[in-house]
């Protein structure tokens, strides 16, 4: 009973310790913001008010305070400066999600221009404290610790968001069971085509592949869609495979073409769905098969292949059929 009551109250006065040490330091870090809001207030255009300031607002957990703050001095700074290394580091988080903006052109010409310097880590510095930068660092987006490569996490950011908003205009979508393509606007095309060309980028060539691809599409240059994607695969292209060929094709097929053209896409498909199987792919290319046997007049093999689609799509329902519906229910 004795040691029991004393693990107790060990256990009690660690809690009320640990109590003790976050209500210090959540103080610390409210003194802390409050002090840094009045030299920011005081100098909204120095950039190291600017960045010390943000990384107040991230510790105290106001995201959407210090994107506001990343915002507002961009709009007073001129492009250029996105050359200064801390201004760049700001960018990154918050600035670079829009492809169709001026700092985004900018921000992929500057990355490949600039020689950053690692940082050494401050003198004296003990493993506690070390471990503690690092992870705020992390978790701020804004520091220049030597650990991590600054310039490769920009371009990841530049990368991704210029990927993503490509997939949105060049991919096609489900709409009540069919595919079709996003409508086309030229001018935004122009743009994005512009901006994977103007630098070196993570997955670009996938990238300038489905703006051929998208492009090839509208201008109903159907066999240069197929030649196009052979590439893809023969290049091993993991973004331009599986759904994405499928879904395609699909869209391809409500076209009119020859029959030369249709017997190379039978041939180019039945390929995937070999490489597919030998790998263990999950894509379903059977839905697919069945309307080219289809359209080159053999209705058994067209059967056989839509029956197989609707089995592998009934398995996948019923395997997923909770999380389906958990999503429709919310």
């Amino acid at each position: 009973m004795i040691c029991l009551y004393n693990i107790e109250n060990m256990l009690r006065k660690t809690i009320m310790t640990l109590v003790c040490v976050g209500c210090c330091y959540a103080a610390s870090a409210q003194t802390n913001l409050e002090s840094w809001r009045g030299k920011y207030e005081a100098n909204k255009r120095d950039i190291e008010v600017v960045k010390k300031y943000v990384e107040a607002l991230e510790e105290a957990k106001k995201g959407k305070e210090s994107e506001q703050v990343i915002k507002e001095y961009m709009s007073r700074c001129p492009v250029l400066q996105v050359e200064d290394k801390d201004t760049y580091l700001l960018l990154n988080k918050y600035v670079f999600a829009d492809p169709y903006s001026n700092v985004f052109e900018y921000g992929i010409y500057a990355v490949k221009k600039m020689k950053w310097a690692r940082e050494e880590a401050p003198a004296g510095e003990d493993k506690a404290a070390r471990l503690k930068r690092l992870f705020k660092g992390l978790g701020s987006g804004v520091s220049g610790d030597n650990e991590i490569d600054k310039r490769y996490e920009v371009l990841m950011t530049l990368s991704r968001n210029l990927n993503k908003e490509i997939d949105k205009q060049c991919e096609p979508y489900l709409q009540d069971k069919r595919y079709v393509l996003p409508l086309y606007d030229s001018l935004k095309l122009e743009r994005l085509t512009y901006l994977v060309n103007k630098g070196q980028l993570l997955g670009q060539d996938a990238m300038r592949l489905k703006l051929a691809v998208n492009k090839a599409l509208h201008t109903g240059n159907n066999a240069q869609v197929v030649r196009d994607l052979e590439v893809a695969t023969d290049l091993n292209m993991t973004d331009v495979r599986g759904n994405y060929i499928v879904a395609i094709l699909t869209v391809l097929l409500e076209s009119t073409l020859d029959k030369e053209l249709i017997d190379n896409i039978l041939s180019f498909v039945l390929r995937l769905r070999d490489q597919e199987e030998a790998a263990g792919g999950s894509t379903n290319y059977y839905h697919l098969l069945g309307r080219l046997y289809f359209l080159v007049g053999d209705k058994d093999n067209a059967d056989k292949y839509k029956k197989m689609g609707d089995a592998v799509e009934a398995e996948r329902m019923e395997r997923y059929k909770e999380l389906f519906e958990a999503t429709r229910s919310n």
